[in-house]
């Protein structure tokens, strides 16, 4: 927010040099962002007369004028035709700068000395544009400093005003704070409404209905206004803010709101039916067009402000165009009000409104202002627009507001602090911001019982009391020392290390890491785990397609599949470790559910497995290059057990192709699954060629995971290969077929090799010839071939007696 020192000084007695201010309020947590001069630089302008205006003598489109200043009359050489003897001016007389570092000096122009230069608003750096010199009010003395007369002595400061202070979004808010922090004397205006009219409740009746998130509601009626341009001075400085001037009415609800923090609206009373103010919620399908000329649907959430048969006002957001203050306006009503902050930010965020008023109604202010504020209004209304104030005032406040005292420990703040603290000290400091303070005794020790002021809600708790204190004093003020502690150097955790590991293995592999959002839409949850679950949803979800938390990662890789693909990046190799969440039964048959979090690490392929190269053929990825992926981090990690495969379940089979995708099982747990995608979800994603998925759970091979590692000698004996085709059923799966020959003889079986599959001509329907390798190699000794005939004889009978198989060349 943007703060005029000069505004701020007539708030604060002693007010520091502008640059000291700004520092001082920054270390004490109010950041001054900048701070800007208003004169932009000009020195040596003033106010003068034109006395005298001629052709000059020597330049037709020149004009020669006698100007008075307070020491006496100059001449000076103007190309403006703007001017005419009597009319008040800014004259930079000899010497003066001008905004861009423009000296003016004495000079003469064809032939004619000229002492000076009559000064535009554009030359003074206040317009872009002007028809001429710039002409002062008729009553402007001579001889005073131009920059006092325009308001441009002064500096800007622009404050980073924090969402817990909303007492600093005023001039005084922020004048209270300077005192505070600088020790000077903060004022208090005071103000005093001239009540000559009827009684308030016979213009007006008011009234809160019930569900209205209202606290309290005050107004005054004022009758006989008139409605004109607004003075100057006030213009000015809501022009510094940003707010364009309305009317003199308007334009003092604005200045009291930039003043004192209070938002005020102005209805122009004879529009409003019955002469009724109703603060309700509103009704479904009601609208009204807002200020703006823009019409809005309300909701049955919304608080408005309605007279007999609609809404006037979206209460603490906008006011309605059917109730403005306009030319034609002579009785007004100064609406003066707390709106609860939960509704007025809901409506605002609803209707995609924001205002001056709802940014500070969102916030909180202060409640015990309202009248005040109202009053002060009122009073400024009576002295520019002129008018007659009903007697009395409407203040409907049905709990009034009382704060709660906290206690204040002395010795647990020198505790956390780490310094001596003075109880009279401290408590002078909760005096300047406002606070009512009573000392006392709690077994022996100091403590204070402190009352926060009404405008200070973010003052909840006992550490915030503290927060103040050391601000005040000043974090600077605080010696800065070392802990005492002995201190152990951190090291990575299991987990932490092998999701390192992992990342290390996908990235080496070719693969590019993927950073997604933990949210998905329910049509992404559904496509995977358990049919029925129930999901994690967001509270406040950004959108509907991010309003469940997702409990795998596959669905949000095959939307990065999607958004690559729309960008004709055609060959995809992604993968992504993150957190999953599932909500599951604190106990077995229990009913009570609660959010769980696992970590799980999923990939994609598609595409090209090569990408475009002149020395290799064009393949496609397929079902093997996904189970390659698989095996290199399994492998990776430190993976020693078994691994063995199996088909997909139902819950997975939505997701997966039934007959190219497997589930991992590393002794009796499930540690994943990869395969290639369901047709359905291809087509759903619009994919011209398979993709390929695999999902590891991090925690399950962390588990089983060991970074020992085992070594054997090189084979010092020769080893011998038999090869064994065989016809087997298609049922059978291969890895039932490569465990059973492996535990025939451990010490003599090396390595089985699968060199061939084959299903067609010669092969019965249902059946396929499957041809292994197997090596055979003793550490003891060569081999003799009466051993390898015994055993491969064991291998043949075993596949036979076992899987029915039918064995090819005998």
């Amino acid at each position: 927010m943007l703060f005029s020192y000069n505004w701020l000084s007539e708030f604060v007695d002693g007010l520091e040099p502008v640059q000291t201010l700004a520092d001082r309020l920054t270390i004490t947590g109010t950041e001054i962002e900048t701070v800007t001069d208003l004169s932009g630089g000009i020195t040596g302008v003033v106010t003068a007369e034109v006395v005298t205006v001629e052709p000059h003598p020597n330049a037709d489109k020149l004009s020669l004028c006698d100007v008075k200043t307070a020491e006496g009359e100059l001449k000076i050489v103007c190309g403006a035709k703007n001017m005419a003897p009597g009319d008040k001016v800014v004259l930079a007389v000899h010497g003066a700068r001008l905004p861009g570092d423009f000296k003016i000096k004495r000079s003469k122009i064809r032939g004619v000395e000229s002492n000076g230069m009559m000064c535009s608003e554009v030359e003074l750096g206040i317009a872009k544009e002007s028809d001429g010199i710039m002409i002062l009010p008729p009553d402007t003395p001579v001889g005073l400093d131009a920059l006092d007369v325009l308001g441009i002595q002064d500096f800007i400061l622009d404050a980073g005003i924090t969402p817990n202070r909303p007492d600093l979004l005023s001039m005084r808010g922020l004048a209270r704070e300077v005192a505070a922090v600088t020790d000077a004397t903060f004022t208090c205006k005071s103000i005093t409404v001239e009540e000559r009219g009827g009684s308030v409740e016979s213009l007006v009746n008011v009234r809160i209905e019930d569900g209205a998130p209202c606290a309290r509601y005050s107004a005054r009626v004022i009758e006989g206004v008139k409605i004109s341009p607004t003075p100057d001075y006030i213009v000015k400085r809501l022009e510094v803010n940003g707010l364009r001037s309305v009317n003199n009415v308007v334009d003092i609800t604005n200045y009291a709101l930039l003043e004192l923090g209070q938002p005020l609206h102005a209805f122009d009373l004879d529009k409003i039916e019955g002469s009724k103010i109703i603060v309700r919620p509103a009704k479904s399908g009601e609208t009204i067009e807002t200020i703006d000329n823009t019409v809005r649907n309300l909701t049955e959430g919304m608080c408005v402000i309605a007279d007999e048969s609609r809404p006037v006002a979206v209460a603490g957001v906008m006011g309605g165009k059917s109730s403005e203050v306009d030319e034609t306006t002579t009785r007004v009503l100064i609406e003066s009000a707390y709106f609860e902050p939960t509704s007025v930010r809901r409506t605002s965020k609803a209707l995609g409104l924001s205002s001056d008023s709802s940014y500070r109604f969102e916030r909180g202010v202060d409640i015990d202002a309202v009248t005040e504020a109202l009053d002060h209004a009122t009073a400024l209304i009576l002295k520019i627009a002129g008018g007659m104030v009903a007697t009395g005032r409407v203040d409907l406040y049905p709990a009034k507001y009382e704060a709660k005292p906290l206690v204040f420990r002395v010795k647990r703040a020198e505790q956390l602090l780490g310094i001596p603290v003075d109880s009279k000290e401290v408590a002078e400091v909760f005096t300047r911001l406002g606070m009512s303070v009573v000392s006392g005794k709690d077994n022996g020790a100091s403590v204070l019982e402190v009352t926060p002021p009404a405008y200070r809600r973010d003052i909840i708790i006992e550490e915030d009391l503290l927060e103040e204190a050391a601000r005040l004093f000043g974090y600077d003020n605080i010696p800065t020392t070392l802990p005492v502690a002995g201190l152990m150097p951190g090291g990575a955790t299991s987990m932490l290390g092998i999701k390192r590991r992992i990342t290390e293995l996908l990235s080496s592999a070719g693969l590019a890491e993927a950073l997604n959002y933990s949210f998905v839409s329910r049509e992404e949850f559904e496509v995977t785990g358990p049919v029925g679950a129930l999901p994690l949803e967001v509270m406040n979800p950004l959108s509907v397609d991010q309003s469940i938390m997702r409990r795998s990662l596959m669905p949000s890789l095959m939307e990065c599949l999607k958004r690559n693909l729309q960008v004709k990046n055609d060959d995809v190799a992604l993968f992504e470790v993150a957190p999953v969440f599932a909500l599951n039964a604190v106990e077995e048959d229990s009913s009570e559910m609660l959010p769980d979090q696992s970590w799980k690490v999923a990939g994609v392929l598609y595409g090209s497995r090569w990408g475009i190269s002149w020395n290799s053929p064009k393949e496609w990825v397929d079902f093997y290059d996904i189970k390659g992926i698989v095996e290199r981090v399994l492998d990776g990690v430190g993976v020693r057990i078994p691994m063995r495969f199996k088909s997909v379940g139902e819950d997975d089979a939505r997701l997966f192709h039934p007959g190219k995708s497997a589930l991992i099982k590393l002794g009796s747990a499930s540690a994943g699954l990869f395969g290639e995608v369901h047709p359905d979800i291809q087509s759903r994603y619009g994919l011209l060629k398979p993709a390929y998925l695999f999902e590891l759970d991090i925690e399950i091979l962390s588990a089983v995971a060991s970074s020992k590692k085992k070594y054997r000698p090189l084979a010092r004996y020769p080893g011998s290969v038999r090869d064994v085709a065989f016809i087997v059923d298609s049922t059978v799966a291969y890895s039932k077929i490569l465990s059973s020959i492996e535990k025939i003889d451990t010490k003599l079986i090396e390595k089985v090799d699968l060199f061939d599959v084959y299903c067609g001509n010669e092969i019965p329907e249902g059946s396929r010839s499957i041809a292994l390798r197997i090596t055979y190699r003793s550490l003891a000794g060569t081999l003799k071939q009466a051993e390898v005939d015994s055993v491969h004889s064991k291998v043949q009978s075993d596949l036979t007696s076992r899987f029915g198989a039918e064995i090819r060349g005998q």
